[in-house]
């Protein structure tokens, strides 16, 4: 497999990735942009090794931590940038099965929230509003005027905050495994696992709350993965970010958003069901649904098939 080039990328001063080759597709892939599952992880995992970039401060003592990849023909004009937006307890490594796959059509950013991954942990309390405002922050640096947001669970509630308080830097959304707001059963719920978390360790919250994502029918050695990264994860700031998810709460403000609006959501989603998420599309003039097959809650990573194609098709759809 042929080694990806690191050089300046001249649009907005980021990073330009470009692989030698497209040797690493499939023919399948060539065609349509989607990269063979047989090489997608030695692919990503090849990016991570020779793609390392700095940290960005955004204020309040928050440096955040990005990763940018651009495949994208660099004799073409460069489309709005695609940006991913990871849940509660995960980091920019939930995304290995979007990264070779986007970047190959959109310079693709993966970033760190506060207090996950490498970012700064927050020493106080923060709400979905700090970290919309964080991403905020992250686009200007890196000169992003507008871009996709596709906000997975936590980071799709993160995506509706910026849609709503900071419109202008968004060309449109990906909300997938998703809420906009929890009707009252599903509040106490939430405030019930927030109590529990409380009581529990991190490899004990990591374990229940991964096993409950992933549908019955996941690869046990993915799931085993997911439990041992989000076990990782500073405590503290695991609770934090769990709260300012838990409480969010759109509510009619979401119909203010006028972006191209893409729902997704996995047919075996246990923890943001399908009604959750066709509540969302309710919220939003216009916004479509797609329900994921043979997935739960990590969509894009138990079935990264479908889930790719179909955001491909919406982006392409609002280019």
């Amino acid at each position: 497999m042929p080694s990806p080039t690191i050089a300046a990328f001249p649009r907005n001063g980021c990073i330009r990735a470009n692989i030698a080759t497209g040797a690493e597709l499939t023919k399948e892939g060539r065609n349509s942009g989607l990269v063979g599952s047989a090489g997608l992880w030695l692919l990503a995992l090849e990016i991570w090794e020779t793609a390392r970039m700095p940290h960005v401060a955004v204020g309040d003592g928050i440096e955040l931590y990005y990763e940018l990849y651009d495949f994208t023909p660099p004799w073409k004009a460069g489309p709005p940038p695609v940006v991913f937006v990871h849940g509660l307890g995960g980091d920019r490594r939930m995304w290995l099965f979007q990264i070779p796959v986007f970047s190959a059509r959109y310079p693709t950013v993966v970033v760190d929230l506060r207090g996950h991954g490498l970012s700064t942990r927050p020493t106080r309390d923060f709400t979905v509003a700090d970290m919309a405002r964080d991403l905020l922050r992250l686009s200007r640096v890196l000169g992003i005027e507008r871009a996709h947001w596709i906000g997975l669970s936590m980071g799709g509630v993160v995506a509706q905050q910026l849609a709503l308080d900071f419109p202008l830097v968004v060309a449109s959304l990906v909300l997938a495994d998703t809420f906009a707001s929890l009707p009252p059963p599903a509040r106490e719920m939430a405030q019930v696992a927030l109590e529990r978390m409380e009581q529990q360790s991190m490899a004990e919250i990591a374990r229940e709350r991964i096993t409950a994502a992933f549908s019955d029918n996941v690869d046990p050695a993915m799931r085993e993965y997911f439990i041992e990264q989000v076990a990782k994860n500073d405590y503290a700031s695991y609770l934090r970010a769990a709260r300012a998810t838990f409480h969010f709460d759109a509510g009619a403000a979401l119909s203010q958003v006028q972006k191209p609006t893409l729902v997704v959501v996995g047919e075996h989603d246990r923890v943001t069901p399908l009604p959750l998420a066709e509540d969302v599309v309710r919220r939003i003039a216009g916004a479509r649904l797609e329900v994921i097959p043979r997935a739960g809650h990590i969509a894009n990573a138990e079935n990264p098939e479908a889930f790719n194609r179909v955001v491909l098709e919406f982006l392409a759809s609002v280019a």
